[in-house]
């Protein structure tokens, strides 16, 4: 026997009713930990959602200090040459998973490079993450090449990415590597491509 359509109306708002007021008894959510945390790298920024980036952490307590705050996988960037072996066990002993990607200057900005990141911002496992190196220019370089060469962004957006993230000293590079004049004289930077 089939209810009466009044019967079904007025169960259907007692469940709509019923959702609604544990919606609104939930707790609301909490704050972003990351967003709330002081600053954890240098020159520190957020380019995109769930990825800090900017320059590594010099001590163990840095590196405690983020995944204290929620990050999962920290990503260096910078060469052999400016690590010490300590690196790698400090982030693995605060609980990070530890990448490498060095990229040393100009010469690293290639697709391989660009592929590698591109596959570590893929794998929804290591977020949130930190990209870093030791200021936060070479992770604004490869991150404006990624979203170009990869993704596609148009080379002004691709560009302010870049510049978002961190990237400075290597923007002329990166500009002849996107296809976009050199920045005008006078200092701007990607507000103007």
């Amino acid at each position: 026997m089939r209810p009466s359509p009044r019967v079904a109306v007025a169960a259907a708002l007692a469940i709509v009713a019923g959702a609604a007021a544990a919606a609104a008894s939930a707790p609301a959510p909490g704050p972003d930990p990351i967003a709330e945390a002081a600053t954890l790298l240098v020159n520190e920024r957020t380019p995109l959602e769930g990825v800090l980036a900017g320059g590594a952490p010099k001590t163990e307590e840095g590196f405690r200090a983020l995944a204290e705050a929620g990050v999962r996988t920290f990503v260096d960037l910078r060469t052999d040459a400016e690590l010490t072996p300590e690196v790698r066990d400090a982030a693995e002993a605060a609980g990070l998973a530890y990448e490498r990607l060095p990229v040393g200057g100009e010469a690293d900005l290639d697709l391989a490079s660009a592929r590698a990141l591109d596959g570590l911002l893929h794998d929804v496992t290591r977020y949130p993450l930190a990209l870093a190196c030791s200021s936060g220019n070479r992770v604004g370089a490869l991150l404006a090449l990624e979203a170009y060469w990869l993704h596609r962004r148009p080379a002004g957006e691709a560009l302010t990415l870049g510049v978002a993230a961190g990237m400075t000293r290597l923007e002329p590079s990166v500009r002849l590597l996107l296809g976009l004049p050199p920045a005008p004289a006078g200092g701007e930077s990607a507000s103007a491509p």
